[in-house]
């Protein structure tokens, strides 16, 4: 977020700067630069949005299809720092799920994900399970 900010400070500047030499900008010309800075602006707050929610909507697919349980809220913490150039990261998954019509507070620890080209794997892991 920060990049971004700092990256419209300096177009706003670059912006100026082009107005002061060249007078001959209307209006409509101005209007429509800032709709399409504001349009890749909310294209790139979607796609990390998208991004953000990948990881936890895999997992409770996951588990569905693991458990045939279905996750009602899950938390994520990531464990590791992820190298640009890795291809695993080790999460911890916080989640509810409804089982025999009783509510669980489940923790998975150290769950290793793995990406391959555009597909997620996760490796085993173990929960600890208790009573909400």
């Amino acid at each position: 977020m920060q990049i971004i900010i700092f990256s419209l400070i300096i177009l706003a500047v670059l912006i100026y700067l082009i107005l002061k030499i060249k007078k001959s900008f209307t209006k409509k010309d101005v209007i429509s630069f800032f709709a399409i800075i504001a349009i890749i602006l909310a294209a790139i707050t979607y796609y990390n949005k998208v991004q953000k929610d990948k990881i936890p909507n895999l997992f409770k697919a996951n588990y569905m299809q693991e458990k045939n349980i279905q996750i009602q809220k899950l938390t994520l913490t990531q464990v590791n720092i992820e190298d640009l150039s890795s291809t695993r990261a080790v999460y911890d998954f916080l989640y509810i799920i409804n089982k025999n019509g009783k509510d669980f507070v489940c923790e998975a620890k150290n769950v290793e994900v793995q990406k391959i080209e555009d597909e997620y794997v996760f490796k085993k892991y173990t929960e600890k399970c208790r009573l909400k």
